[in-house]
């Protein structure tokens, strides 16, 4: 049996880390009381999530969870806005 393709690897850990992404951000718009998002929205904040934590981590930060809150943030507010002008 060959070695693993170091590529795959890379992308199922990235799967991963979406998949757990998704399911946080899920639970707290849940636990928020709020509507859930539609799939495309879900998928997008989660990428840029992960993305956001990815970059955090190349630059060596010290404040990752910071960045993570306000990461959060930055999607709960855009949701948020999103929600309401459906509501109008």
């Amino acid at each position: 049996m060959g070695k693993p393709d170091f590529s795959s690897l890379v992308k199922k850990l990235r799967e991963a880390e979406k998949d757990l992404t998704k399911e946080l951000v899920k639970w707290k718009i849940k636990r928020d009381g709020l509507p859930p998002p539609d799939e495309e929205t879900l998928e997008k904040g989660t990428d840029q999530i992960v993305d956001e934590a990815h970059s955090v981590v190349k630059k060596g930060g010290k404040r990752i969870l910071e960045e993570l809150k306000s990461a959060k943030k930055e999607f709960l507010k855009a949701y948020h806005s999103t929600d309401e002008k459906e509501g109008e």
